[in-house]
Formats: structure tokens, sequence, C-alpha cells
């Protein structure tokens, strides 16, 4: 039992490091925003499409390592993960929309992605809708 509480506490230690290099990552991808505006607005002196797409995309990874965060603190907590993990699907599945790429295989892409955002956002809501209102994990504090 003794190695058995000491590879318990191993544990809690390995998943607050996580959760602490995930949160020194968001604040990085923070100031990766700010930068980025500030280059894109200084080159040409106003945010081109392109420039605005880049700086979407940092947006979304930042918003996806949040909800990594969110994933971390209540596994930590021994609380019910499945929820916050399909918000995070859908952030990502998401992102990859936003910053969709044009090519040969363009509608095989769409179609992937399609499939994706309605197989997570459905399961989501029917997880939602079947969960009581006790056992939801809490709200985004703000």
């Amino acid at each position: 039992m003794l190695y058995i509480d000491r590879l318990n506490r191993v544990v809690v230690y390995i998943e607050g490091a996580v959760t602490v290099l995930l949160v020194i990552l968001a604040a990085l991808g923070v100031v990766d925003i700010v930068l980025k505006m500030l280059e894109v607005t200084r080159a040409d002196g106003f945010m081109t499409p392109e420039g605005i797409t880049r700086t979407i995309d940092t947006v979304l990874i930042v918003f996806i390592v949040i909800e990594l965060i969110r994933i971390a603190v209540a596994y930590m907590q021994h609380k019910n993960v499945i929820s916050v993990v399909l918000e995070a699907g859908l952030v990502a599945v998401v992102r990859k929309l936003v910053i969709f790429e044009t090519g040969p295989d363009m509608l095989e892409k769409a179609l992937a992605l399609s499939v994706l955002i309605l197989s997570v956002g459905i399961t989501w809501y029917l997880l939602k809708r079947g969960m009581p209102r006790e056992a939801e994990p809490e709200a985004h504090d703000a």
C-alpha cells in the first residue's frame, strides 16, 4: 500500500506540473497574439485578411490550451471531463474550419470537417441534454 500511495502522490504532482505548463503556454500564446497583431499592423499599416486569419488561428489555439487547462483542473478534482473534452474538440475543429486551406483535395477535407463538427456537436448536445443539472461541470468563471 505504501507504493500505491507514493505512486498516487507522484501522479498528482505530474498532473499539477502539466497544468502549470499549460497555463504558461496559454500566457505565452496571449503574448504571441499581441506581438502578431503589432507585427501585422506595423507591416501594412492595417490588418490584411491574411493577417487577421493568422491572428484568429493563434487566438483559437490559445482557447484550445485554455480548454486543456480546464480539462486538467477538472480531472485533478475528479470531476466528469467528457463534456469539457468535447468542448475542446469543438474548438479544435472550428479552428480547422476557420483556417481552412484550399487545394486539390478541398472537397474531401470540407466533408471530413463537416462530419467531425456534426458528430462532436451532436454528441456534446446529447450529453448536455441527458446530464442532470447537478452533474454538469461548473460554468466558466469570468
